[in-house]
């Protein structure tokens, strides 16, 4: 029996988190759930948007369901989802993109985006040195990028990919983009001949418009923070929306699994939200877990579902609410 710390947030997750579980239920997964509380939540029961409970409870946990949050407006505001990447180290973020019914899709996309999860800007290392004017620093370890290349290339190895292409920005910034640059080549030879795995690499901006119109030449994206983050919310939208979007967040020895998507507040508790992305980064979890066959299910069952125009949610123009879809999504399971 698993240990799973399963925290809802704000906005609409809660409802996505709890068709999630609702699935993986149905796919009689061997979990102890334990939930959490953060977000505007713990703030208002605790003065606190995260308390260290929680994150003691995550840290005990084997892996842990995230939903979503609302960002306040506060300059001493500080994520709980950051504070959690932090605390547990989770370097790697693996952000899959799946076309699941070309009748939605813009472009047949199936590519995973492997992103440098702990450096780069976001850290947010900023200083005003005048009036008016800002100077953000961004952080590039020669170590962060040696894990992060090596993650994506034994994931590439592990699900059968065969090729990695690093996306950088090195005809710019001379020093930091190319040492992860020659770092990847440095580490590809040894794939290519012992795992056949090509490389090859992309400045970002033209990985942005290869997304659109070559979207085959990708398999694993391997790049840093901020990239990966842009290039994933495209790849979504190619895809029919962020709702079809799951994550993974990786560490040496804990696991976050979260949706892409944002709180959405202004559907939160209509019924209106799309689950897909949190059953799927549930499905993410289970592999992690060591459960691939029940991973498989869900995921076949999703495209299986959203084979039929009935099942569609409301985000790509269909009908069904988080409830309906989740009851559909079940069924599938049930007779699979």
């Amino acid at each position: 029996m698993h240990k799973v710390c399963v925290i809802p947030g704000d906005g609409i997750g809660p409802e996505v988190v709890s068709a999630a579980t609702d699935i993986l239920t149905a796919v009689d997964a061997p979990l102890k759930f334990e939930e959490a509380v953060v977000g505007i939540g713990s703030f208002e029961k605790n003065g606190v948007y995260i308390t260290q409970e929680t994150l003691g409870l995550a840290t005990e946990s084997d892996a842990i369901l995230f939903g979503t949050l609302i960002s306040p407006k506060r300059r001493d505001y500080v994520s709980p989802l950051l504070m959690l990447r932090w605390n547990l180290d989770l370097y790697a973020n693996i952000r899959p993109a799946l076309c699941y019914n070309p009748a939605f899709c813009l472009v047949p996309l199936d590519i995973v985006i492997v992103r440098e999860n702990s450096e780069g800007l976001y850290h947010a290392l900023e200083r005003e040195v005048e009036h008016n004017t800002v100077i953000t620093e961004r952080i590039v370890s020669e170590s962060a990028c040696q894990r992060i290349i090596d993650y994506a290339f034994k994931y590439a190895t592990d699900n059968n990919r065969r090729k990695v292409t690093c996306v950088h920005k090195a005809n710019v910034l001379r020093t930091s983009d190319e040492m992860f640059k020659k770092l990847f080549y440095g580490t590809a030879v040894n794939y290519a001949f012992y795992n056949k795995i090509r490389s090859e690499d992309v400045l970002v901006d033209t990985a942005a418009m290869y997304l659109c119109k070559e979207p085959g030449r990708f398999d694993v994206i391997v790049t840093l923070n901020l990239y990966g983050d842009i290039l994933s919310d495209e790849a979504g939208g190619l895809i029919g929306g962020l709702g079809f979007c799951p994550s993974a967040n990786i560490g040496k020895t804990n696991a976050l699994f979260e949706p892409v998507h944002g709180s959405e507040p202004e559907i939160a508790g209509k019924d209106a939200a799309n689950p897909t992305g949190c059953i799927l980064s549930a499905a993410m979890m289970l592999s992690h877990l060591g459960m691939p066959e029940k991973a498989n299910l869900i995921k076949e069952s999703v495209k299986e579902c959203y084979s039929v125009r009935d099942n569609w949610t409301k985000d790509i123009g269909g009908s069904c609410g988080t409830l309906e879809f989740t009851k559909r999504l079940t069924d599938i399971i049930e007779q699979k």
